[in-house]
């Protein structure tokens, strides 16, 4: 009969090398969080479109949602933000609230308005366990 193999017959890796380093093929790759666009995060909640308000300084505009994850979201700004602009943002997903400092860390402008890549900062417990799971009831909804 032959002797059944285990995990102890296999040798050790401690001098294994690898001769290369692994790079992202995309910036979807490189990022932390997987984002929901607009289109997504629209049906989930029945509605055309997502406003975010946002404050800085003494001012405040409101902006369109383009996509969204629990690290940050993509905006359509009606006025040009600085970079690294510490902000607040605030908007509704049907009956949630979100509202959490943020900062500014990507600007681009697009014909009459400025994409406008914002980070979350401190966002509460809740309303990231929330996001989080908009993008596991996205995946379910495509299931059935």
């Amino acid at each position: 009969m032959e002797k059944k193999k285990s995990w102890d017959d296999v040798p050790s890796l401690d001098e294994l090398e690898i001769d290369w380093e692994y790079q992202p093929e995309s910036s979807k790759d490189k990022r932390s969080f997987v984002r929901m666009n607009t289109e997504a995060i629209a049906k989930l909640f029945q509605t055309k479109e997502i406003l975010v308000k946002i404050a800085a300084g003494n001012q405040t505009c409101t902006a369109l949602l383009l996509n969204l994850c629990e690290g940050g979201l993509s905006l359509a700004v009606p006025v040009q933000l600085e970079m690294h602009l510490p902000i607040k943002v605030g908007f509704f997903l049907g009956q949630m609230n979100i509202v959490s400092k943020a900062e500014v860390r990507h600007v681009r402008k697009s014909e009459e308005q400025y994409i406008t890549g914002i980070k979350f900062v401190d966002l509460d417990k809740v309303s990231a366990e929330f996001l989080r799971g908009l993008y596991a009831s996205q995946i379910f909804r495509h299931a059935l």
